[in-house]
This record gives C-alpha cells, sequence and structure tokens, in this order.
C-alpha cells in the first residue's frame, strides 16, 4: 500500500488516492486524508490494508469442482461475492485439461475468457489422472508444436494462450484437493507432477491445495461433511477449505 504524506502546521495530511480506501474510519484518529472521491475527512480509526481484489474482474475456468457440480457457482463464486467481484466462471462438469474423447479440453475455454479480466484463474487436472490421458512431455523451449492430446501438451497450451491473451494481468492455477492416486503430491511422475513443472516453466504461481488442505476424500470424517461425493466440495467444503486459501493466495498475485 502507498501512502503518501505530507506534514504542513504540524498536521499529517495523507493522501490515499491510490489505496482503494474508502472511509475516514481506516485513517488514524486526528489525521487528515484524501479518499479517492477528493473529499477532505479527519480520520477516526487505523490505516487498513486495501483488498486488491475488490470490485475487479475474475475469469475461473476449470473442471466440475471449479464450475460447482455440488454447489453452483463452486469457489468462483463465493470469492466473488465476498469480495465484489465480477465473475466469470468457464468450468465444466467432466472436463479434462487436454482434448479427450472428441471434447475440446480447458486449454481451449482461454479462448472464451473475456477479454477485461483482472484476474484469471485456472484449474484440472483430476479428470485428465482419473482417464488416464497420456502424459506426453514437456517441450524444452517455448515456441515448440504442443499437442492438445497430451496432458502435458495441453497444460502447456493452456498456460501460454492465457500468457499471450492477458499480458502483465494476474494468473494463476489452483491444484485441488487429493482425490485420486495420479493427482497426489505423492505420486511421481504423475499429472500432478507435470502440471507443477508446466507452471514453473511458464512462471506461473499456483495455490496448491493438495498439500495446502486436508485429503477430504481419505478421511471420512470430513468426507462426510464437507463433499457429497468425495470429491466435489459441499458449500461448506469450499467455504473451508478451497475459498480461505485460494482468496489469501488471488491477493498475493
Amino acid at each position: 500500500m502507498s501512502i503518501n504524506k505530507i506534514t504542513i502546521d504540524n498536521i499529517t495530511r495523507i493522501d490515499l488516492s491510490t489505496t482503494g480506501i474508502e472511509s475516514s474510519d481506516d485513517i488514524p484518529e486526528g489525521k487528515i486524508g484524501y479518499l479517492r472521491t477528493g473529499e477532505r475527512v479527519v480520520g477516526t480509526g487505523e490505516i487498513g490494508m486495501a483488498n486488491p481484489l475488490k470490485e475487479k474482474i475474475a475469469v475461473f475456468t476449470g473442471d466440475s469442482i471449479c464450475y460447482g457440480a455440488s454447489y453452483t457457482g463452486g469457489y468462483a463464486k463465493i470469492i466473488g461475492e465476498e469480495n465484489d467481484m465480477t465473475v466469470q466462471n468457464l468450468g465444466q462438469n467432466n472436463r479434462c485439461i487436454a482434448t479427450y474423447d472428441n471434447a475440446d479440453g480447458i486449454w481451449a475455454s482461454v479462448a472464451d475468457m473475456r477479454s477485461d479480466a483482472d484476474y484469471i484463474i485456472l484449474e484440472g487436472g483430476i479428470n485428465d489422472a482419473g482417464y488416464n490421458v497420456p502424459l506426453g512431455t514437456i517441450t524444452s523451449g517455448y515456441t515448440d508444436t504442443l499437442d492438445t492430446t497430451t496432458f502435458a501438451g495441453a497444460f502447456e497450451q493452456m498456460l501460454k494462450s492465457t500468457i499471450l491473451k492477458f499480458p502483465g494481468k494476474k494468473i494463476g492455477f489452483v491444484f485441488v484437493t487429493k482425490t485420486t492416486p495420479n493427482f497426489d503430491s505423492r505420486t511421481p511422475n504423475s499429472h500432478y507432477t507435470v502440471a507443477k513443472e508446466c507452471c514453473e516453466k511458464w512462471g506461473i504461481p499456483y495455490c496448491d491445495l493438495n498439500v495446502l488442505a486436508p485429503p477430504l476424500r481419505y478421511i471420512s470424517a470430513l468426507e462426510e461433511v464437507y463433499t457429497t461425493d468425495g470429491i466435489h466440495p459441499s458449500e461448506d467444503g469450499y467455504r473451508a477449505y478451497y475459498v480461505p486459501k485460494i482468496t489469501a493466495w488471488m491477493k498475493t498475485l
């Protein structure tokens, strides 16, 4: 947060025009601040950190966990409501990242993203792992031809297309909680490890709920409350294990 201060006649004036702070309650008591509206006010409270997500546009894409198969809108809906964001959710049930069974993968959804998005949040991979989509090979360069019928090729194409369409914007990938052996942080040479290597190759930050949240599917007491079938979170599951961590991470992008 950038705060510009100038002292005149022993009174500190604080320029809050770039902070997003809207209320005099967020200015230290007795100090004078100029809000984004240009209004001059005397503060009554403490300076707080402005929410970088507030009133921004976010595009989410992914599979049924993104779509919200058991709670319509999924984590994207809740994050949007809690942060006054405009949300486009392109998640689809049963969708792989790769082209599979004659259906375009998540990689192709980049073309449908609204071009004015501030945040672009990608997700997927458990269907690729569950359907045993061929892993393929991560390319050595950045101009190679990419095979979108393989997991590695489609993942690279998804990241590359997003970077080219949204230069300078906030882009990230979400790893969901442990649900299948091939999308598990403990499994070497898996869809999970390929996804992580692709993110690191292309410089895309990720929020790894595979290691930051409990494996809901494998803990019966949690599965019963926080999922509907071991894989798809209930509303409580989203609010307890997905939204807080994804939101905090998005604020760091």
